[in-house]
């Protein structure tokens, strides 16, 4: 009767191994289809990227918005004078000159302490 028990729960282990070494086989099978499926997806993206800029709509589309982009600029410009505030590129063109004045009165400063 042992005996019975002992190879039944053989039978039962083998089967569930066998089951599992199936279970394995499919995810593995599965992760390669994954890949593969990603992989053409990937590639069908990209051509279709590559048309689309190609077409004349998305030409128009960058042009309207380098329009746009300029017609802010401009605007920002127009409302920083109306209200006396200083642009980004006159603010820079300041702190080069003054780093440029700074940079002479240290040297100017140098030469008088040596002089003393």
């Amino acid at each position: 009767m042992a005996h019975a028990r002992t190879n039944a729960f053989d039978r039962f282990n083998d089967a569930l191994r066998g089951l599992d070494d199936q279970l394995q086989e499919l995810r593995e099978r599965f992760d390669e289809r994954r890949d593969s499926i990603q992989s053409e997806v990937r590639k069908q993206l990209s051509r279709a990227e590559t048309q689309l800029r190609k077409s004349a709509l998305y030409r128009r589309v960058e042009e309207v918005g380098k329009d746009l982009t300029e017609q802010a600029d401009q605007v920002r410009t127009q409302i920083y004078d109306v209200i006396g505030v200083a642009s980004k590129s006159e603010v820079d063109k300041i702190n080069k000159k003054l780093h440029a004045i700074s940079k002479k009165l240290n040297e100017i400063a140098k030469d008088q302490a040596v002089e003393l």
